[in-house]
């Protein structure tokens, strides 16, 4: 996999920054911050629905949400779990559909992401090696 670098502001950086901030503050309280992690890999492991589907179900929701890190995260998840660019299209006009003009926005903002991380790719549907939050 060719690693692209985080352009200053991209959402590659977002999610350095996030991380950085997060580390700080997970020393304040770290039981608290295990406690959501370990709630998170429990709801994304697969079950009666695959991983790539949870993925785009929680880049729905968080574009509806208005998260732009978020928005990074689970964009860069779903290509991890195997979604194509069509597929994440897909889900985010269910969103727009839903949730109207504020969707269509940060719908606008996953489609940035989706843009960031297929960079420098052969392939424009080709997936990224999973990463951890």
């Amino acid at each position: 996999m060719i690693e692209v670098m985080a352009e200053p502001g991209g959402y590659r950086d977002r999610l350095r920054r996030n991380a950085a901030a997060g580390k700080k503050l997970s020393e304040h309280q770290p039981e608290l911050h295990q406690s959501y992690w370990r709630t998170h890999d429990l709801a994304m492991e697969p079950g009666a629905l695959d991983r790539k589907t949870k993925e785009l179900i929680g880049l729905a929701l968080v574009v509806s949400m208005q998260c732009d890190v978020c928005i990074a995260f689970h964009v860069r998840d779903c290509l991890a779990a195997g979604a194509t660019r069509e597929e994440i299209y897909e889900a985010l006009n269910v969103t727009v559909m839903q949730g109207n003009g504020p969707a269509m926005v940060y719908a606008g903002y996953a489609v940035e992401a989706l843009d960031e991380y297929l960079v420098g790719r052969g392939r424009r549907d080709e997936r990224p090696a999973p990463h951890a939050h």
